[in-house]
């Protein structure tokens, strides 16, 4: 009996090679803690994608507060 691997640990045969998936994803994410963090600040909202952003090696120059 094969053993079939978990649906993260593979990539979704459906999705095209050239979706922007992690665009996708990252916004399904904002969304989610929008909705879970409600009564963040805009100064919290903020802090956070610059984070983001840096963390994807997102360049300086494109990143203002």
């Amino acid at each position: 009996m094969e053993v079939m691997p978990h649906t993260y640990d593979c990539a979704d045969p459906t999705t095209p090679i050239a979706s922007p998936f992690l665009s996708i994803s990252l916004l399904r994410t904002a969304k989610l803690w929008s909705f879970l963090h409600p009564g963040a600040t805009q100064g919290q909202r903020v802090a956070l994608a610059l984070e983001v952003a840096k963390m994807l090696g997102v360049s300086a120059e494109y990143m203002t507060e």
